[in-house]
């Protein structure tokens, strides 16, 4: 057994020294750029590619395998004749053989790569310059590979590399299709010694520009970074990113970023953790903190976010970007954003978002599911706002905030979006505790809408609409060939005079009162939507007066002119009063029929009909105001003469400047009709009374003269 174990240890001596002394050997006696030839050969066989191999190929085995590549050159695609597809100036690499052999243990010395230059292109057929290598397999050739359980891969390799270094890398991207180019250059990475279990520095850097837009870029990130094979975990701490960016569109100085965070990855968990994230450029102080889950099947991630109040209207103007068109110069000075936030596969959820923009806050939370056809789910609270401020000044508003008058051309202006509504999908309600528009005022404001393939639903409710009460619903359909409007609107107990003020900047009409509308119409222009509108509409005011005529001294002044008399000239207001206004009102094809207006006051019956012509924005009216009692206020004594006489007076021309005017004949032929009734009648009561005297009896006579004598005290 001693001399069997003798030759066995005699056997293996010698093959140890036939290694050894191969190890030596070979690097001395093959020289491997003697074989350059035939690598470009089977690099040719393999490719179809040139390669070119200026520099030399240096080969050694011992005391650890290294291999060195110089001036290597790679051509390019065939039809790609903008210099070379890739090149390498020198690459080194130096692995330690005892450890790998005897301990299983890959320790690699530095790894160095330097002068690496990668063009990447496509043609303007679309072909790229690396399709001829990688070759293009229809999705049936790859085989199936099974997938393996969560947990169960091959892990990390128990390695150590004494670092990383790589120096004047460069990568070209250029897209003739849509005529993009990017230069990636100076590309730089440095680490110290990997290790597992050990942290190590990291250092990483290139410099970035493009044509379209032009801009230049430097990007520069440091970082520890700690590997723990056993663990499967990965961690960043102290990552710092920085990046510098300047060109078209941006400040002249350009603009700066930094990004803080500490990143851990645990693949065995399947996690992910990101803490004390915080990203700063200039005015923007972005902070949160997020965690991960499922990180290499379904990826979930939750955390928060806040970003720090800036002024919107600074950063906008530092960065040279327009400034939106507002009434109000002062607005947008002062953002900040917060909430919570849920990320999965097909779903984004913000809880707990707290907008607040100048003086407004705005609370609640947005729900984005679908991403392929996104679903929009939201539940806001908004404090107050005026969104005057907001809007668009002179040529939509006037300062106040009233609407300015529009054009032909503007209202045969597009008025829907009709392809982004048709994919919108959206269902959410929002409050507002006080809201300002178009100068309207109101509070208490919920609306609901809902939104699906281009038909969407808007419910709303006022709790206080100028002292009363406001709902409706309106309808918009856009998913036929023109847009289908509804509209149905209920207001109750409103103070119609400051409404009109606000509105229109006039108090046309004062009182309080109810109104009541249903509206239908289709087209995609106020133009159209004004032509087709049909529908119905109702109101009943109390306690008013419509402002711009007098009716009472408009009669007494034309009754003074038919007889040629003067007329005093009384300082009274420009308003016919009433106790009641009601009517109702029939619209067709953007006519509207009024057939039924009745108006009362203590003096005065009004009746009126006729039609207002929408597109044309012209009436042709008649109301017939009947005298029933004469007030010094509303005519005195010089109308006594028309009391019970229906007066017409006829309302033409523009709504906004209209001409009223009495028909003169009409009111004589009414007074000569009562005249001549009341003559009549009188006639009628004498002959009457002198046949029954003379029936009577001689006692009945004297009670008759009596009767007629009291009567005159």
């Amino acid at each position: 057994m001693s001399k069997t174990l003798k030759v066995l240890g005699w056997l293996i001596g010698m093959l140890m020294v036939l290694l050894i002394a191969a190890i030596i050997l070979i690097p001395v006696f093959v020289d491997p750029n003697d074989h350059k030839a035939r690598i470009i050969a089977e690099v040719k066989k393999a490719t179809g590619r040139d390669l070119r191999i200026t520099g030399d190929i240096g080969l050694s085995l011992f005391p650890r395998f290294a291999l060195e590549l110089n001036g290597l050159t790679l051509s390019n695609a065939p039809g790609f004749d903008s210099g070379d597809f890739a090149s390498v100036q020198h690459a080194e690499v130096r692995v330690n053989l005892a450890p790998l052999l005897f301990k299983q243990l890959l320790e690699v010395d530095t790894v160095q790569i330097e002068g690496v230059t990668l063009n990447l292109a496509k043609s303007k057929s679309g072909v790229a310059n690396w399709d001829d290598m990688v070759g293009r397999k229809k999705p049936d050739e790859f085989p199936d590979i099974p997938q393996e359980p969560p947990g169960e891969g091959i892990g990390l390799l128990a390695f150590t590399i004494g670092g990383l270094s790589v120096k004047e890398a460069n990568l070209v991207w250029d897209d003739q299709v849509t005529g993009e180019r990017y230069e990636v250059e100076d590309i730089h990475l440095e680490t110290g010694e990997l290790a597992p279990g050990r942290e190590v520095e990291l250092s990483f850097g290139l410099t970035l520009s493009s044509r379209k837009p032009a801009l230049k870029g430097e990007v520069e990130l440091t970082s520890q970074l700690l590997l723990l094979p056993k663990e499967e975990r990965l961690n960043l701490e102290g990552l710092n990113l920085q990046v510098r960016v300047s060109g078209e569109g941006l400040p002249e100085k350009g603009v700066e970023g930094l990004l803080r965070a500490d990143l851990m990855i645990n693949l065995e968990k399947n996690t992910l953790d990101l803490q004390d994230f915080s990203l700063a450029s200039g005015e923007i102080n972005f902070t949160g903190h997020m965690e991960g889950q499922d990180i290499r099947t379904t990826p979930t991630f939750e955390g928060e976010f806040k970003l720090a109040e800036f002024s919107p209207r600074e950063w906008l103007t530092r960065f040279g970007a327009p400034l939106p068109e507002t009434a109000d110069p002062e607005v947008l000075q002062a953002l900040s954003l917060s909430s919570g936030f849920k990320v999965a596969p097909g779903q984004v959820v913000l809880t707990a978002l707290v907008v607040a923009l100048d003086q407004t806050l705005l609370k609640g939370n947005l729900e984005i599911l679908d991403f392929a056809a996104p679903l929009y789910l939201f539940n806001l609270d908004v404090d107050t706002i005026n969104l005057d401020r907001y809007l668009p000044p002179s040529g939509e508003q006037d300062g106040s905030g009233r609407k300015r008058e529009k054009t032909a051309s503007s209202e045969e202006e597009p008025l829907f979006p009709t392809e982004a509504l048709s994919q919108l999908r959206f269902d959410g309600t929002v409050r507002i505790g006080k809201l300002k528009v178009n100068n309207l005022h109101a509070e208490a404001i919920q609306i609901k809408v809902r939104g699906r393939d281009g038909k969407i639903n808007l419910d709303h409710g006022i709790g206080r609409f100028y002292d009363g009460l406001l709902k409706g619903d309106v309808q918009l359909d856009v998913s036929g060939e023109r847009p289908q409007l509804k509209m149905s609107q209920q207001a109750s107990r409103i103070l119609t005079g400051p409404l009109l003020l606000d509105l229109t900047g006039e108090d046309s009409l004062l009182g309080s009162g109810d109104l009541d509308l249903q509206l239908s119409s289709q087209g995609d222009s106020i133009k159209q939507l004004k032509g087709a509108l049909n529908g119905q509409f109702s109101f009943d005011f109390r306690d008013g007066a419509v402002k711009g005529f007098n009716l009472a001294k408009m009669i007494r002044e034309t009754k003074a002119r038919l007889k040629g008399e003067s007329f005093m000239v009384l300082n009274e207001p420009e308003q016919t009063d009433f106790s009641e206004l009601t009517g109702r009102a029939i619209i067709e094809n953007g006519v509207v029929n009024n057939q039924t207006l009745l108006a009362k006051s203590p003096y005065l019956r009004l009746e009126g009909s006729g039609k207002a012509y929408l597109l044309e924005e012209r009436l042709n009216y008649l109301v017939r105001p009947v005298i029933v009692n004469t007030p010094a206020g509303q005519g005195g004594k010089a109308l006594e003469e028309l009391v019970g006489i229906p007066i017409p007076v006829k309302i033409k021309g523009h709504w906004g400047d209209p001409r009223f005017s009495i028909q003169l004949s009409k009111i004589l032929e009414q007074q000569q009709k009562v005249r001549l009734k009341e003559k009549f009648e009188s006639k009628v009561d004498e002959e009457v009374e002198e046949k029954l005297e003379k029936k009577l009896p001689d006692a009945l006579h004297d009670m008759l003269r009596y009767e007629k004598l009291r009567k005159l005290f």
